[in-house]
């Protein structure tokens, strides 16, 4: 900082001071002077002077030191903090509060850019999986092409494919989800059983199949399309860790309470280890069944306590190994 800029900065910011020093100094010289007819001034004039930039002086090389830790701070968080008065410690602890802000928010943006990244690279690898095998059932060679399974193959990883690039999609959406978010008034019965039409067919290949108790007149403040969406990834889990057992039956059931209204979704699946509850809304976290159910993702409950906290609803999910998994969605019953 140039030495010229210094000093009339110094002496901007202290010209009260200066001025009332100097209507001070004058007022007492007068009064002296009037008082006790004194005749000699000049000294106590040069006295007062000599004070006054002596206390200039100090001011100048605070103000230097102030500015040099502004500087500082512009770049870097980690900044020397010279000695400071009461308001330069304000100032400063709020320059500190801001850098710390904009550091837990970059450090949240590089979390969710490192998911995001991490959910893409496993949507590639299982699209990239489904296309290999549909390309070795489409090279059946024409003696084998009275086998006929190899089309159900080509069926089930083209849903596979399907379900994967919606999964992309819905990522991608989240990221401005207040332009894709539509709240209203649904009537859940009729929800719950759009959800289950669109998924008949998984219902009756896994031989699972629905029991919907809800009363009619129910209805949840919500966005149609996100809830649904959460349903059909908790209905897709329950029917895939039913599978494995004939005639189950998933039950769909609804309680209303005072400031509340609660959607169970019940399997009679294989249900989750105990230890592994904790953590099976994580990200890729697939547990013990994913070992046993090879192509468990992980991603399926990650999203619905994703979309549920964006939509105001919660989430909770009970289980027993061996007995079943249950789901539930928390509305509020009053906005």
């Amino acid at each position: 900082m140039y030495l010229m800029e210094l000093i009339t900065d110094v002496l901007k910011n202290k010209s009260r001071v200066i001025i009332a020093y100097i209507i001070n100094t004058s007022i007492l010289i007068i009064f002296y002077s009037l008082l006790l007819d004194a005749k000699e001034f000049l000294y106590p004039i040069v006295i007062s002077v000599f004070v006054l930039f002596i206390y200039l002086f100090i001011e100048m090389l605070k103000y230097k030191n102030f500015v040099s830790s502004l500087e500082e701070a512009k770049v870097s968080p980690d900044y020397q903090c010279k000695s400071m008065n009461l308001q330069e410690k304000m100032i400063f602890d709020t320059i500190k509060n801001i850098h710390d802000g904009y550091t837990n928010k970059f450090y949240e943006m590089y979390c969710e850019q490192r998911d995001k990244d991490t959910l893409f690279s496993q949507f590639i690898h299982n699209m990239k999986t489904s296309v290999t095998v549909i390309d070795l059932a489409s090279q059946k060679r024409p003696l084998e092409i009275k086998d006929t399974s190899y089309l159900q193959d080509i069926k089930e990883e083209n849903d596979k494919l399907k379900m994967n690039l919606e999964q992309c999609l819905n990522v991608l959406r989240l990221e401005d989800f207040s332009k894709d978010y539509i709240p209203e008034k649904v009537n859940l019965i009729k929800l719950v059983n759009d959800v289950i039409n669109a998924k008949k067919r998984d219902f009756i290949y896994r031989r699972v199949y629905p029991k919907v108790q809800i009363d009619a007149d129910i209805e949840v403040y919500t966005d149609k399309k996100w809830c649904s969406y959460m349903m059909d990834q908790i209905l897709s889990n329950a029917i895939k860790y039913s599978a494995s057992h004939e005639n189950k039956k998933i039950y769909i059931t609804s309680n209303t309470e005072e400031n509340s209204i609660t959607l169970s979704i019940r399997d009679e699946g294989i249900g989750i280890d105990l230890e592994d509850i904790p953590r099976v809304f994580e990200a890729f976290f697939t547990g013990n069944n994913g070992r046993e159910y090879k192509n468990a993702t992980g991603i399926g409950l990650y999203m619905v306590k994703l979309i549920s906290e964006k939509l105001g609803h919660r989430v909770h999910i009970n289980s027993k190994k061996g007995k079943g998994t249950e789901v539930k969605i928390i509305y509020l019953s009053k906005m």
